[in-house]
């Protein structure tokens, strides 16, 4: 006998802070049918190459019975591609590399986006790692101590 959970993502916000280096093509939560839900996101660069990129995240749970609590850190993308070894990045990360362009090391020369990420993948990914409840990812996106983006993905394990 295996206990399965369930992923749902519920919402999801893009925004951008300084748009002289990023805006946000698209962001969105797209539902083809009961079974079949998706993320997608692009942005546009405006200043390339990128050569430094860190992301300060944080996952909160979203009701007042705090077994979860908080976990946040931050990530330096660039030294992360290379060598791994953060594990809660990891985790975060390969939720969405399979999915993405940005799966490389710096610098990065191009748009960075997430194509179609299935609520089924991230189902598997995170299952043994989150326990049910209510959250939200909130990933704040940084080079060179400038703010660019936020990305904030509110979500349900149950």
């Amino acid at each position: 006998m295996s206990i399965t959970g369930h992923f749902e993502f519920n919402n999801l916000q893009c925004l951008t802070h300084d748009k002289e280096y990023v805006e946000f093509e698209y962001c969105y939560l797209k539902s083809m049918n009961r079974t079949y839900k998706y993320c997608s996101i692009k942005t546009i660069l405006h200043q390339l190459p990128l050569r430094s990129l860190n992301v300060k995240f944080k996952v909160l749970r979203r009701d007042t019975r705090t077994i979860f609590g908080k976990y946040d850190g931050t990530v330096n993308v660039c030294k992360f591609f290379k060598d791994g070894r953060n594990p809660a990045a990891r985790i975060i990360f390969s939720v969405f590399t399979a999915y993405s362009n940005m799966n490389h090391t710096c610098p990065f020369n191009h748009d960075l986006m997430v194509d179609k990420l299935p609520v089924h993948y991230v189902n598997k990914i995170i299952a043994s790692y989150v326990p049910d409840g209510r959250y939200f990812l909130n990933m704040s996106w940084y080079t060179e101590n400038i703010a660019l983006a936020d990305v904030i993905v509110y979500f349900t394990k149950s």
